[in-house]
């Protein structure tokens, strides 16, 4: 990722389809963030020179987006915003619209969390949506019966939750951490040609906690190993992630150094009965009303954009 600009200086610049972004990645291209082909796919033809929209979020100064010319404003974050305390209000006052991962019950909020933007396309409607659901799970990646023991991939470790995790399920098997971060494998690339989801696929468990814990504060972590038939080993969202879509009782959960002896233990009698393992992971990954929570936050956001663009 890029560094982004803290400069305050602002000049009105919408593209072609009326759509302004700012603080944003330098990275990252407006056109092929999320959130720009959901608008672009279902409101193009309400935006004009006159009915222009901005889409902005937090890498960046926010008198920017006071300054935005754009006639309807939108404050996006999929980050834990204890990290960027600017920004902690979600700009109310300034936008028509935020849209993010906390629970905040205000008319102009749209919670939203960035894992659904992993996991489904900005074109998806309820039928895709419960496709998705249907089929999240790849079961196909690998028989349980030739998984290795436990995998990690990770750049870094702020709060050593990662780096307790992997020494003490050491002691059970050999943790294979294929990231920047306490690599000792190469498989990630060299076998698995940097696929993530092949190589997480390929052991029994997956260590992939947050890298901060906040109340609803969920990213595609858990979901990736969910969706590789691996059992995620988590911590975050105060060990309650997505409880309207996630089944918490296919999840192995982490709760300091404390709890580390019984999660051992789980892992450990996990590991060598394969019986018990199969399972604990042939349980229902989703609550049965999942699809129609995620749904409803499509829904909920479409909803939003659409009457303030179609407002005089």
């Amino acid at each position: 990722m890029g560094l982004y600009r803290e400069s305050v200086d602002y000049a009105y610049h919408p593209d072609d389809n009326h759509i302004e972004a700012l603080n944003f990645w330098t990275s990252q291209k407006p056109k092929e963030l999320w959130l720009y082909q959901f608008i672009v796919h279902h409101f193009s033809s309400l935006l004009d020179k006159n009915n222009s929209l901005l889409i902005s979020s937090v890498f960046g100064p926010k008198k920017a987006i006071k300054l935005s010319e754009s006639r309807v404003k939108l404050f996006y974050t999929g980050e834990n915003l204890r990290r960027f305390p600017k920004y902690k209000d979600h700009c109310k006052g300034i936008v028509d619209i935020a849209v993010g991962f906390d629970y905040v019950n205000e008319e102009y909020y749209q919670r939203f969390p960035i894992w659904i933007d992993y996991s489904f396309q900005p074109t998806a409607d309820s039928k895709m949506i419960k496709q998705v659901i249907s089929g999240f799970v790849n079961k196909d990646l690998c028989a349980d019966k030739d998984k290795k023991f436990a995998s990690l991939v990770c750049s870094h470790d702020k709060k050593n939750i990662r780096t307790n995790l992997f020494r003490s399920l050491s002691k059970i098997d050999k943790v294979a951490s294929a990231g920047r971060y306490l690599n000792n494998t190469n498989e990630l690339k060299e076998v698995f040609n940097d696929d993530k989801g092949k190589f997480i696929g390929s052991y029994k468990f997956n260590i992939c906690p947050e890298n901060t814990n906040k109340e609803g504060y969920v990213t595609e972590k858990i979901f990736d190993a969910i969706k590789s038939n691996t059992i995620p080993i988590y911590w975050g969202s105060n060990n309650n992630p997505e409880p309207d879509v996630l089944n918490k009782d296919a999840i192995l959960f982490y709760d300091g150094r404390g709890s580390l002896a019984s999660l051992n233990k789980q892992v450990e009698e996990l590991h060598h009965h394969p019986r018990r393992y199969a399972d604990f992971i042939n349980q229902p990954k989703f609550q049965p009303h999942a699809a129609e929570y995620i749904a409803d936050c499509f829904n909920g956001l479409h909803s939003k954009i659409h009457k303030l663009l179609t407002s005089k």
